[in-house]
């Protein structure tokens, strides 16, 4: 057996438990064998650290830290992302007036007309007693995302002649025009610019394709085929981020101060997520910028609930006197869902600033104790790393971290390996013990590139011993107060109880720890067909491909609450477009109030679907009431007799402006021939079922649904 054990105290309460881990790590002798979950920044021959801070007086601090070398990037409100130099760390931790201060964490990512039609954005687009129709023009959609190809024709108009990207970031390019403050990647902002760079920089996920399948769902045209966004006539952003906390951040100022230059408002798409920063309170340094960016900046976010809803990866430890709790972890063996997994992380939070101790213990089959930690508190700020090699050729590598977040929880994280699979020879069990209180552990999956999202099993593998569950199972950035977090369910036909259209299995369920309703609104997330990379090195069964500038782009299914969330981003485009004076808080307010509620949901909100199902055309009539009444009215000017009718209809007008023309079209838009005379019009031709009226008058357009007997 090899065994090393470091350990070291750290009094200062304003550093953070991944700062923490890193000043020890980066001392370790034995810091090679554990992930890499620290991406250092290399500028003008140094490394950096990408910190996050929360200052008091900004006017003080800042410029001691560019003294010091720091570069200082993204600011909203008193969180502040910087650049600090590796040499210069502790320096900066001293100065006087930082509140808090942490280094960024890696972290992790993965038939689109019915989904459409499920949430009723095709009313929208038809202008369906609303005074116009609206399709997100004049609205920004950022995302931020990887694997996106800038070329693809569904980011064109309708007709693939308009090109709607209006910028990009790689945050990963080497050369090219690179964004300041920031000081890194490249941006591109011409179309030609764009095009020429084709597609976003392979990075730890390869060439990937999430942005590109995502972008077309909230913001794609469709390319000529039916499988079109929610808001097809929006303007795009895409950043493609550094796999850090800070570089996110960086991301959303970026985005923010494209859309402030251009006049628009903006919407900021994030389908990923992560359980291991912050206390999982929605609280962390993170949480506030993006809450500070959302008051102040009216920037509306959105964040995917997680694709861990049918994963036992959650225990809660209730103490009432003094005691200690145990779980048997797993490990993703024997067929690791990832080339790239490493072990596992397991993080821990209180429920309030009482301490707690944890350890793992190590059992061979017939659960005689092999090998025990020391216990690590929570009190003493520990850090710790350890190898342990068995007879049998395995080992036992884990790494501890304890400190207090920044809303005064204590939280522990455990990074735990067990190097080979030798079928059930040996059990990892996680204890626990406090005095009083709970203590929440999430179990996910550990990559060597340091991120890592899916769950996996806690186990009630002997008497007493607690078993894991699906609750709480909303991570960052979801569980923020600022983000407008989604569920997922199946979608189903509308007007039609055949077709099942429940929550997804996957999709994570809430509350965060501080009790707040998460998920807020559920969209469509199960089989999305939409765009997919030309460019990307993952595997995939196309649905179509369309040919366009001599290139073949493919469409294919893909699900998760990566899928919903663009539903709701695209919805939010419609509703800005009707109403661009709603703030954060009342797009938010609009879309629970008037999500749809059925036999799936039940009665909401629960933690399953938040306040039900997303409905854009409600939402987008909510806002345009927000409006001022003057449109609607004019909308109310127009009655149509008898309706549902046999045969004849009646068009009856009050307004002062004369009808310029009248159409009737079926469900898709196309225009039918019926026979008509003065204002009446006779649908006897027509099959039963539901049409419209698109009507024109001088100064105004609207639409009327009929239904035809």
């Amino acid at each position: 057996m090899l065994l090393t054990l470091c350990s070291i105290g750290v009094s200062a309460q304003e550093i953070g438990v991944n700062l923490r881990s890193f000043m020890t790590s980066n001392k370790s002798a034995n810091n090679h064998l554990f992930p890499d979950k620290f991406a250092l920044q290399s500028f003008d021959n140094g490394d950096y650290v990408p910190a996050l801070l929360k200052i008091d007086d900004s006017t003080a601090v800042l410029p001691q830290m560019r003294a010091l070398g720091c570069r200082i990037t993204a600011s909203a409100g008193k969180i502040h992302t910087a650049f600090v130099p590796v040499s210069a760390l502790e320096k900066v931790i001293k100065l006087k007036g930082i509140a808090a201060i942490d280094m960024a964490r890696k972290v992790g990512v993965p038939n689109l007309k019915r989904a459409v039609e499920d949430v009723n954005a095709d009313y929208v687009h038809q202008g369906l007693d609303l005074p116009q129709g609206y399709t997100g023009k004049g609205v920004i959609i950022g995302d931020a995302d990887w694997g996106t190809d800038y070329t693809h024709p569904m980011f064109y108009d309708t007709v693939m002649d308009k090109y709607r990207v209006l910028a990009a970031w790689d945050q990963f390019r080497t050369s090219g025009n690179v964004p300041q403050p920031y000081g890194y990647g490249a941006v591109f902002t011409t179309k030609d610019e764009l095009l020429t760079a084709q597609c976003d920089t392979a990075n730890i996920y390869n060439y990937g394709n999430h942005a590109t399948h995502v972008g077309g769902i909230m913001g794609g045209a469709g390319a000529g085929t039916q499988y079109r966004g929610v808001a097809y006539e929006s303007d795009l952003l895409f950043a493609t981020w550094k796999v850090t906390e800070a570089d996110v951040m960086n991301s959303y100022s970026w985005m923010r101060d494209v859309a402030k230059a251009a006049g628009k408002r903006l919407i900021i798409n994030n389908s990923w997520g992560i359980y291991y920063f912050g206390g999982m309170d929605g609280r962390s340094l993170f949480d506030e910028f993006v809450k500070n960016m959302s008051d102040e900046d009216s920037v509306v976010f959105t964040a995917s609930a997680g694709n861990n809803g049918d994963v036992n990866f959650h225990i809660a430890a209730h103490f009432a006197s003094a005691d200690t709790l145990s779980s048997e972890f797993g490990f993703n063996f024997p067929a690791p869902y990832s080339e790239n997994y490493w072990g596992e992380t397991v993080s821990m939070t209180a429920d309030s600033t009482d301490g707690f101790s944890a350890k793992i213990t190590m059992y061979n089959s017939a659960w005689d104790v092999i090998y025990e930690s020391a216990w690590v508190s929570s009190e003493l700020d520990n850090i710790a790393n350890t190898i342990f090699v068995t007879n049998e050729g395995d080992s036992l590598i884990y790494n501890a971290v304890a400190s207090v977040s920044y809303s005064g929880r204590a939280v522990q994280e455990w990074s735990v390996r067990q190097s080979k699979y030798i079928g059930n020879n040996y059990h990892t069990v996680l204890s626990i013990a406090a005095t009083n209180g709970t203590v929440h552990a999430w179990n996910v999956a550990c990559l060597h590139t340091g991120v890592g999202n899916w769950g996996l099993p806690f186990m009630a593998s002997k008497l007493n011993y607690l078993g894991g569950d699906t609750e709480y199972s909303i991570g960052e950035p979801a569980i923020g107060e600022g983000m407008i977090s989604v569920a997922a369910y199946s979608s189903g036909i509308r007007n039609s109880t055949s077709t099942p259209s429940n929550i997804a299995y996957f999709s994570s369920k809430g509350p965060n720890l501080n009790n707040i309703m998460k998920p807020e609104i559920a969209a469509p997330g199960v089989g999305v067909i939409s765009s997919y990379s030309s460019f990307t090195t993952e595997s995939y069964n196309p649905a179509t491909t369309v040919e366009f500038e001599g290139r073949t782009y493919p469409f294919a299914a893909a699900s998760g609450t990566s899928m919903s969330c663009p539903v709701v981003s695209g919805i939010i485009a419609l509703m800005l477009e009707a109403n661009p004076a709603l703030t954060p808080s009342e797009v938010r307010d609009i879309l629970l109030q008037t999500a749809r509620e059925d036999e799936y949901t039940h009665a909401v909100p629960n933690y399953k679907w938040g306040f039900g199902k997303v409905d854009a055309w409600a939402a987008v009539k909510a806002a345009v009431s927000r409006v001022g009444l003057s449109e609607v009215e004019r909308a109310n000017e127009v009655r149509l007799y008898p309706n549902p009718t046999n045969n004849i209809i009646t068009l009856e007008s009050a307004s002062q402006s004369p009808i310029k023309s009248v159409k009737v079209c079926d469900i898709t838009g196309r225009e039918l021939v019926v026979q008509s005379h003065n204002n009446t019009f006779d649908l006897s031709s027509l099959k039963a079922g539901v049409y419209f009226l698109n009507i024109s008058f001088d100064d105004f357009n609207l639409v009327k649904k009929v239904i035809k007997q």
